[in-house]
């Protein structure tokens, strides 16, 4: 076994997997050294087989300067990994420093040593499978790739799996349902104002994983793969997750707090959420350039500004994500860096939440359910309305609005005096509609019972004086009573 190039194989794939960055190596290519700030971890290689006094010297030296590594890594570090690559198999469990930081010392020998200096799956088979890449080969890749191609050639389980799953609900609802309409899209879960204020909260998840069209479904799995492999590449597949989760979540929030009318779907405010953090991360990242950022964010905005010019896009839902993933990244930051305004950023964007939730409770609710039943009745789809009809029943959504549906329905399939029958019932539950009085009107003057028909819209007169067609049919009414 080639043991140098094992090492640089190990290496590589810390850097590519686990997220760890080279720290320093000697002239000599003797001894690299790794580190990892959100585990707090450094890692450091040492081609040589040490004596016993050369071990415990190195370990006196690290205890005795440890402010001057910390310094040099530029974080606290927890835990300092040493591993000697050896021909010898050496036991360093006396030299084992269990204070603060962890010190240990491990001996490379065996193909299954350099595996358990990861801990990642798939970097373990990687590390044992035998290939004939020459050490140049990890070199190179190492040393002449950007951060940014470093994020994106990491292995990203998270945004592959949030991809897949995307693509799988669409194709499900496309294969089985053959088409997805606005009622559709209602039903499957699709992020609406009305249905939240009712209880309907898990419409905030179900609502990012659904997409109108192929074209929306691609546009924002392609920003998917990008965003999300560098913010998981950056910080790790569990932060890039809760990133993507609680800015998709807020961005539904912000949505609702402002629009209350559209049926909002899609993944692009989780999205803008990812967007949004890598944007600081770039900004509270040590030795970036300020004007890669610069252009990356003039990047970033153009996109966004051409959007606007885009329809059915939910602009609310991306400013949403943006700060949101904005806000949840800075306050990655103070965590990691142990400052103690984190808390003061945690509880105004927990405050900032509540907020919003109050003013989705207080905006004017807008009958959803009533707008797609007249748009499928205005269409001639009776049977759609009338399942519509079924549904808002079902859920207790009626208005005033749903009885005059359904008594239109039923006249259109059964009869008038049904009809009417159905319009009263209504009236029962919604006393005060002026629209049902006035249908109820209507229904009676149709069959010429104008003595009931001018007690319902003298009702509905009394109740809006200023509507014109009731006043009309009031005088219609009263010529022919005469």
């Amino acid at each position: 076994m080639d043991k140098i190039k094992q090492m640089w194989k190990s290496i590589y794939y810390l850097v590519y997997t686990e997220g760890y960055e080279i720290l320093s190596i000697d002239d000599n290519e003797k001894e690299i050294w790794l580190t990892h700030e959100s585990k707090k971890r450094v890692k450091r290689f040492i081609n040589k087989t040490p004596t016993h006094q050369e071990v415990e010297f190195d370990l006196e030296k690290l205890t005795d300067h440890l402010d001057i590594h910390i310094e040099n890594t530029g974080f606290s570090f927890e835990y300092l990994d040493v591993y000697y690559i050896t021909d010898k198999e050496i036991d360093f469990t006396e030299f084992n420093h269990f204070k603060r930081p962890r010190i240990k010392y491990y001996a490379l020998s065996e193909v299954s040593d350099f595996q358990n200096t990861t801990e990642h799956i798939v970097a373990k088979q990687q590390i044992k499978r035998a290939n004939t890449s020459p050490v140049a080969t990890y070199k190179n890749k190492l040393f002449n790739a950007s951060f940014i191609d470093r994020f994106m050639l990491k292995f990203s389980p998270v945004t592959y799996s949030l991809v897949a799953l995307n693509v799988i609900i669409w194709l499900s609802l496309v294969l089985v349902f053959n088409h997805i309409a606005q009622i559709d899209l209602v039903d499957f879960g699709g992020l609406v104002h009305f249905n939240v204020v009712h209880g309907e909260w898990y419409r905030l998840l179900t609502s990012m994983f659904l997409h109108a069209d192929f074209t929306h479904l691609m546009m924002n799995m392609f920003s998917l793969i990008i965003f999300g492999k560098l913010i998981e590449g950056a910080l790790g597949s569990i932060k890039m997750f809760s990133i993507y989760m609680i800015s998709g979540l807020f961005a539904g929030l912000l949505s609702l707090s402002i629009d209350t009318v559209s049926i909002s779907i899609g993944a692009s405010g989780a999205i803008f959420g990812l967007i949004g953090a890598f944007i600081v991360f770039l900004f509270t990242r040590k030795h970036t350039n300020k004007q890669f950022v610069l252009q990356t964010f003039i990047g970033i905005l153009i996109i966004s500004l051409l959007a606007l010019f885009m329809n059915n896009v939910n602009h609310f839902a991306h400013l949403g994500g943006f700060i949101s993933g904005a806000f949840i990244m800075y306050i990655i930051h103070l965590w990691m860096n142990q400052k103690q305004a984190k808390w003061y950023y945690v509880a105004g964007f927990i405050a900032l939440t509540l907020l919003l939730i109050i003013i989705i409770f207080s905006r004017q609710q807008h009958y959803i359910y009533d707008e797609l039943t007249e748009s499928a009745m205005d269409k001639g789809d009776f049977g759609k309305a009338e399942q519509m009809i079924t549904q808002i029943k079902d859920k207790h959504f009626e208005s005033d609005k749903t009885y005059i549906h359904s008594g239109l329905i039923v006249a259109s399939n059964k009869s008038l005096d049904e009809a009417i029958l159905e319009w009263e019932k209504g009236l029962k539950v919604f006393p005060d509609s002026a629209k049902l009085n006035y249908q109820v009107a209507l229904g009676y003057r149709a069959k010429n019972d104008y003595d009931k028909a001018k007690k319902f819209i003298d009702k509905a007169i009394k109740i809006d004086k200023n509507n014109k067609h009731y006043k009309a049919l009031e005088k219609e009414i009263t010529a022919f009573r005469s």
